[in-house]
Parts: structure tokens; C-alpha cells; sequence
């Protein structure tokens, strides 16, 4: 899963080092303004990743895909990151993607995990065997959701003041 999200970091990077930032530089002063504060649109827009996770582990071969949902997220956030900085705006880049990042990565990462477990689980029951239930689900979607409405807290309330303050 990290190298997944490495690889696409490393693709998000060099995209964005080819491609042009004009575009980025004229969206800056809208990006700051409009974002949204209410929570639930934050934490639909944070939670986008582990609806895929979540998809993935109830797939045969969902085990195989989960290190797909890291390498696109790792490709998105790399490449606003290389944009942002290369535009000039690097308190934008670090509050807007460090600051959620903190607490949603490891959401992911937790999630990712039990996603792929889950997804093995299935195929081992569609080949016949037994496989106890896991005991540790219910803790793993509390702690996943109570990661994602902390960064999406971030993202809403926490972001605009500090890009406000700069």
C-alpha cells in the first residue's frame, strides 16, 4: 500500500513538473475563497478514498486493487503539491494537503489494511473454507471514521484561518 502511494506520488510529481501552472496561478485567489466550510461537504470530499477501500473489500480480487486506491490518491496529492509550489504557493500546498493528510492517511492506511484482509477472507470463503468472523470490524470503522471527521474538521475550519493568517 505505501509503495502504491509512493509510485503515485512519484508519477504526480513528474506530471506536474511537465506540465504547465499558469492555470493554477489564475485559480489561487478563488481556491482560497470558496472552500467550503459546512463539515458534511468536507467529510464527503475526504471520504471519497475510503468509499473505494470500502468497495474493494467487499471484491473477490479487491486485494489486488487496494494499493490502486493509494497509488491515485498519492498521484492527486503530489501533483496539487508539485503545482502549488511551483506556482509559488507553498503555504497553500502545506495547509491544504498536510494538514488533513495528518489524520487522513493513517484513516486510509488503517482502512486499507483491513480492506485487503477482508477481501481475502471473502475468497477463501467462496473456496470453501471457514473463516471466523473479525472481531476487530467494528473498531476499525469507529476509528476510521473518527479519523476522517477529524481531518475533515481540518479541512473546514482549521485550513481557512490558516491560510486567512498568512
Amino acid at each position: 500500500m505505501v509503495l502504491g502511494y509512493l509510485i503515485g506520488c512519484v508519477i504526480g510529481i513528474i506530471v506536474a513538473i511537465k506540465s504547465d501552472v499558469e492555470w493554477l496561478r489564475s485559480l489561487l485567489p478563488d481556491l482560497v475563497d470558496k472552500q467550503s466550510s459546512e463539515l458534511f461537504t468536507v467529510f464527503c470530499g475526504c471520504a471519497v478514498y475510503v468509499v473505494g477501500l470500502l468497495f474493494l473489500a467487499t471484491s473477490y480480487l479487491g486485494f489486488l486493487f487496494v494499493p490502486t486506491v493509494f497509488s491515485v490518491k498519492g498521484f492527486f496529492s503530489s501533483s496539487v503539491f508539485t503545482a502549488c509550489v511551483r506556482s509559488g504557493s507553498l503555504e497553500l500546498a502545506c495547509a491544504e494537503l498536510f494538514l488533513p493528510g495528518i489524520f487522513l492517511l493513517p484513516a486510509m492506511l488503517i482502512l486499507g489494511l483491513h480492506s485487503m484482509q477482508w477481501s481475502v477472507q471473502l475468497l477463501r470463503c467462496r473456496a470453501g473454507e471457514l473463516v471466523p468472523q473479525d472481531p476487530t470490524a467494528p473498531r476499525t470503522f469507529g476509528s476510521v471514521f473518527v479519523l476522517l471527521l477529524v481531518a475533515s474538521a481540518m479541512k473546514a475550519y482549521v485550513v481557512p484561518y490558516v491560510l486567512n493568517l498568512l
